[in-house]
């Protein structure tokens, strides 16, 4: 390709990707014009300074997703600063090689190179498969159609799952080009905004356990998500990113020279693996164990020395690590949740194993071992296919023939299913008395619904006022409205705490097999005023979402590997694991050269692979686009030392 030829390509899909983010954003359904704002000045930045998007990406991830407050499904905020800051990186590069077709700048090393060519196929007959499983006799056109109309929304065994795991690896792809387009300092931009990353999860850990739980309450049994919902479903998307990003923090406290840096890199290790212990998940605790065993042995023995090397840092750094064997030890004699955990490690892990196995025996032709059932297709599979893996219940949304929104809520797929799928939507909390809540809508047969509003950060309820009538079909919710006063304690009305707390309207059907359509939902609060956003539907899915309590198997593997292998087939696995084996190559090498950072990123990416071995993460997509920058980060490890890793 020529360079006025490359100049275009490059200009044409910086406009593409920035216009993209900026018109995704005027359908932001919270706050519009603050988002293109936001996505505005990421775009111009990135075409300022492109080379940080190494730094932006890994710090800003973590937190760019509300989707409680948005409905967005398919799309999250995080799609859209990925696009923001492609779109000005791109047009810079364009805007480079036009003014200066001669300048030096980084290509992708030839170590990667291959990766575009043996990933786009397996990615695009993956999402091929994904879509022509899920359409199954529909025709194509009339599939596409569908997805077109469902846009930003959809459900896990819909097509649109399809797309939503493959976003990632696009991400990755396209990203790739110009990120090493400016490769300037790429590890140290990395290290430093995955520190930034880690900082704010910690901080959302910090403020959930403490408004909700208790910061040092180890007895009550819940488990930390910080703001990753996309584990309204369960997973493990908080795990996987600790234990990804954990070796970081150890960077920052080892390289922070004495005075308030080393205080300030100090305490985030702190905070880090209060982070970690606060998951209860013994596979983040064997992960994050053995990565900082590993560094501390590495380092050594590679004599990485600290920048600072005086006596005070070193004793800093022992006074440190006596102090996480402390904070660790605290937790685990201080409550009851972690031993209760500990005692049931057997049981849990058989369990497992059954689940693999029922996964596993998804795949029965060779065409589905090689190239597997398709992206995106597990839940679809496993919620259909085996006796113990029904979903838990369903939401819809779909539209009348006049035009009108109705949300189809339904019950266990089977009886004997475990756990409620409820529609959900997140509100300010109001002391005082008790809540009521307005129905409308129709049921064919009597069902039995359950109608509770909690103090709630995600998954895990507190203090709640909750009903479960029985609704009949000749009730008043035929054509009108039906009205519940939900019974509970009234909400605190005094302290910090309370006043913090938000709550979470839940909405699900108790019996198996039994659907109800909502055309309207009302929660009026102990003043009297109507308090849910868009509740006639007359926006469609806006501001409501879905939460599963008390049964995750449909959602996911719990395993890394067999994941990618049920969905993408030997070959895909294969690919991707070669990938991750090249960039542990690639980083020792870096670790022979002297550089610390190239044993940080390796250690990162070895902890993600040895944690995915109980946790999927593959579907989660802030979690496997930071993995895809370590793992791509890789070649340029060696810079500092004697140029790129062969």
């Amino acid at each position: 390709m020529s360079a006025a030829a490359r100049t275009g390509v490059a200009g044409l899909c910086g406009f593409l990707f920035a216009a993209a983010a900026l018109a995704a954003a005027l359908q932001h359904p919270v706050a519009p014009a603050l988002a293109v704002l936001i996505l505005g000045g990421v775009a111009a930045w990135a075409i300022r300074r492109p080379a940080d998007l190494w730094f932006v990406l890994p710090a800003l991830l973590p937190v760019a997703n509300f989707t409680p407050w948005t409905g967005w499904w398919l799309v999250d905020e995080s799609d859209l600063l990925i696009l923001a800051a492609m779109g000005g990186a791109y047009l810079r590069w364009g805007l480079d090689a036009w003014n200066k077709p001669a300048v030096a700048l980084g290509r992708t090393p030839r170590s990667m190179q291959w990766v575009y060519v043996v990933l786009p196929p397996l990615l695009l007959i993956g999402v091929w498969r994904g879509l022509d499983d899920a359409r199954a006799a529909t025709p194509w056109a009339a599939m596409l159609a569908d997805l077109w109309a469902q846009g930003v929304y959809g459900d896990y065994d819909l097509p649109g799952n399809t797309l939503r795991v493959a976003k990632s690896m696009v991400w990755g792809l396209v990203l790739m080009p110009v990120l090493y387009r400016y490769g300037q300092a790429a590890p140290l931009r990395l290290a430093r905004g995955m520190v930034v990353g880690l900082f704010l999860v910690c901080a959302a850990v910090f403020w959930e356990r403490g408004i909700y739980v208790g910061a040092l309450d180890f007895s009550d049994h819940t488990r930390i998500t910080a703001w990753f919902w996309e584990m309204h479903v369960g997973g493990g998307a908080i795990d996987v990113y600790l234990a990804l990003a954990l070796p970081f923090a150890w960077w920052a406290a080892w390289t922070a020279r004495h005075g308030w840096r080393w205080c300030a890199a100090g305490a985030l290790m702190l905070l880090s693996i209060y982070a970690v212990l606060m998951t209860y998940s013994r596979g983040v605790y064997l992960s994050v164990a053995l990565a900082l065993i590993a560094l501390v042995t590495l380092a050594h023995r590679y004599r990485l020395v600290a920048p600072d090397s005086s006596v005070w840092h070193r004793r800093a750094m022992a006074f440190l690590a006596v102090a996480l064997v402390a904070e660790a030890l605290g937790v685990l004699v201080g409550g009851t949740f972690m031993p209760d955990r500990l005692g049931r490690s057997n049981k849990d892990l058989y369990q497992r194993f059954e689940h693999w196995e029922r996964g596993v025996d998804l795949l029965k032709t060779p065409s589905q071992w090689v190239l597997g059932l398709g992206v995106g297709r597990l839940p679809a599979h496993y919620s259909t296919q085996t006796s113990e893996g029904g979903l838990p219940g369903q939401v819809r949304w779909v539209r009348s023939a006049e035009g009108s929104t109705q949300a189809l809520i339904s019950g266990p797929a089977q009886p004997g299913v475990k756990g409620k799928l409820a529609l959900t939507q997140r509100v300010a909390l109001a002391p005082g008395g008790a809540y009521r809540v307005r129905l409308r809508g129709h049921v064919q047969a009597p069902a039995r619904l359950w109608v509770q509003l909690c103090e709630q950060h995600l998954l895990y309820a507190f203090e709640c006022q909750e009903q479960t009538p029985l609704v009949l079909a000749s009730s008043d919710a035929v054509g009108g409205w039906m009205e519940l006063q939900l019974h509970g304690p009234a909400f605190a009305s005094t302290g910090i705490r309370s006043a913090w707390r938000e709550g979470v309207l839940s909405i699900a059907v108790l019996q198996a097999k039994t659907r109800v359509r909502l055309d309207a939902v009302e929660l009026i609060d102990p003043q009297g005023r109507q308090v849910l956003k868009n509740s006639a539907f007359a926006q469609g899915p806006r501001h409501w979402s879905s939460i599963a309590y008390a049964n995750f198997l449909p959602w996911h593997m719990d395993n890394l590997y067999l994941e990618l292998l049920i969905e993408r087939g030997l070959l895909g696995l294969a690919a991707l694991a070669a990938l991750a084996v090249w960039a542990l190559a690639m980083a020792s090498q870096g670790v022979a050269r002297q550089n610390p950072l190239a044993l940080i990123v390796g250690i990162a990416i070895s902890a993600t692979l040895l944690i995915g071995v109980v946790i999927s993460v593959i579907e989660i997509s802030r979690v496997s686009t930071m993995l895809w920058l370590l793992l791509v980060v890789s070649p340029l490890l060696c810079e500092d030392s004697g140029g790129e890793c062969k």
